[in-house]
């Protein structure tokens, strides 16, 4: 029996380990039929080799071997020293991975630019049901990280904090209360996108306006049904935080209204006046910043001589690239797809595709033009090609034209932005309000309007949506909001419950770990009793 008793001995002192490991760890040990099963086992193992092997273990403290333990004793206790050493480094220099597929725990650019620009305590007060919620903890969590000198959170449950919700103005669960200085704002249905544009809605100051031209055959901005419309667009800007207005370009009588930060003209059907031509011309040498989207066939002298005089060159053709169609094999389509960019604000960090449907060329002709400096944001891929004259008319009225080595091949630029240094362009602005006078103007051109409608805005695998809104971003100054916005992912995990984390934890932590060096005691123990 004393030799068994040697063996319980050690056994004992394994189960103990792990026994009071899991009452360090365990919130509630001694109900956990794992934790108790570990400290009765082990002490009742011990206790037994005590009582017939207690001789054993008198000699045992003389023998080399024990030596020799009491050496791999002390080098097992630095090991666990210096692991939590690191834990403690880990924690206070806190930095996360991101291994999930779909980076489900990762902000979008756009979300941590916001963040990390916040120059004051940001407060997130979440109210869930039962104060509890795993995704929404890990959302908040990751904005903290963030920014951790500025962004604060927590969840609450409505049920225990009832004058708290009143307060906070919360009228049902799941939302989400945004405290910025003295401004707030509720999230109701809070997602990485929607706390973010909540975010940027009490960070940013006063609202500036967007006006969208109409009275030439513009896009529709209030038509949701309408897919060319620009219903979409209008409701991404009003998420920014921007005030959105209508504005009859033909009946402006001599300026573009004051509070306008900026003017798109969003495809444009008929050609503008020579007095709408002059008053965007006064608008841009007053510091106007101005978006226009004009695709083929919508011919224009006018408006094309307005914008070479600010270095952009309209194209008179329309571009035509490769299209990959189920069992049909490549073909060329009106509907060029790239990922080709500038070097530029509005197209930083973009690396996905974007979608230009029946789009001209638009080129930088800001060569020896002093004050002006254009970049072209978009090109599309070597493959395309750029019908002119004739050939434009033919492919919609036929839907086919004829491709020959005449034709202006790809690489071709689509999209052009433009700042102009007024002073350089001998222009002075006059002050207004006490402000002090503009010394810029911007402007952004694209050859076609079908880029933002309201048929690819809802498509949210592609960047159209983010280039449009950097685009505005980028002309009124919100260097904030220039980026790219979070997209729908896939969440590649398992949602356990928390009865299955704790038996994970058990299983995986003390029990298998536990059962294997009992089973290599147990090996070496009867090999040297042989």
């Amino acid at each position: 029996m004393g030799r068994s008793a040697g063996l319980l001995g050690r056994l004992g002192l394994v189960a103990l380990a792990f026994g009071f490991i899991g009452t360090a760890l365990v919130s509630e040990p001694f109900s956990n039929i794992v934790v108790l099963a570990e400290l009765v086992l082990g002490a009742g193992c011990v206790i037994t080799y005590l009582v017939f092997g207690f001789e054993d273990f008198r000699s045992l403290l003389g023998q080399r071997s024990t030596r020799y333990g009491a050496g791999a004793f002390l080098y097992t206790l630095l090991f666990v020293v210096l692991i939590g050493g690191v834990n403690y480094l880990s924690w206070r220099h806190h930095h996360r991975w991101d291994t999930t597929e779909a980076g489900v725990y990762t902000l979008a650019p756009q979300s941590k630019k916001v963040a990390s620009g916040l120059s004051k305590d940001l407060v997130m007060t979440a109210f869930v049901e039962g104060g509890q919620d795993e995704a929404l903890n890990a959302l908040l969590g990751s904005y903290r990280y963030a920014a951790p000198d500025h962004v604060k959170y927590e969840l609450v449950d409505p049920d225990k904090k009832p004058e708290l919700a009143t307060t906070m103005k919360i009228t049902s669960l799941r939302s989400v209360n945004l405290q910025y200085g003295n401004e707030s704002f509720v999230v109701t249905n809070p997602t990485e996108e929607t706390i973010t544009n909540g975010i940027i809605r009490i960070t940013g100051g006063s609202k500036k306006t967007v006006y969208f031209a109409e009275g030439d055959g513009e896009a529709d901005t209030a038509n949701a049904e309408d897919a060319r419309g620009y219903s979409a667009a209008k409701t991404a800007l009003e998420q920014e935080n921007y005030e959105v207005k209508t504005l009859v370009l033909p009946s402006v009588a001599d300026k573009i209204p004051d509070d306008a930060t900026a003017l798109v003209i969003p495809g444009p059907t008929r050609p503008l006046s020579e007095h709408a031509t002059q008053v965007l011309d006064a608008y841009l040498k007053n510091g106007g910043h101005l978006l226009v989207m004009i695709g083929p066939r919508d011919a224009d002298e006018g408006l094309a001589k307005l914008l070479a005089d600010w270095g952009v060159k309209l194209g008179d053709d329309i571009v035509i690239d490769q299209e990959l169609r189920l069992f049909q094999g490549p073909s060329m389509g009106i509907q060029p797809i790239t990922k080709t960019y500038g070097v530029h604000p509005i197209t930083e960090s973009f690396r996905d595709y974007t979608i230009y449907p029946q789009t001209r060329t638009v080129a930088a002709d800001a060569t020896g033009k002093k004050g002006l400096s254009a970049t072209e944001l978009v090109k599309t891929s070597p493959t395309s090609r750029a019908l002119g004259g004739a050939k434009v008319e033919q492919l919609f009225t036929k839907g086919t034209a004829q491709i020959d080595d005449t034709d202006r091949k790809g690489p071709l630029p689509i999209a052009v932005a433009v700042t102009a240094k007024l002073a350089d362009l001998g222009v002075t602005p006059p002050a207004s309000d006490g402000k002090k006078a503009p010394e810029e103007a911007r402007l952004v051109v694209f050859g076609t309007a079908q880029f933002a409608d309201n048929s690819r805005l809802t498509q949210r695998n592609n960047l159209n949506q983010d280039l449009f809104l950097n685009s505005i971003g980028w002309l009124v100054g919100q260097s904030e909001v220039v980026s790219i916005r979070s997209r729908a992912v896939r969440a590649s995990k398992a949602d356990l419950t928390p009865a299955q984390n704790v038996d994970l934890f058990m299983y995986s932590v003390l029990v298998l770990p536990m059962l294997l060096i009992m089973v290599g005691v147990s090996v070496s123990w009867f090999r040297k009793s042989r």
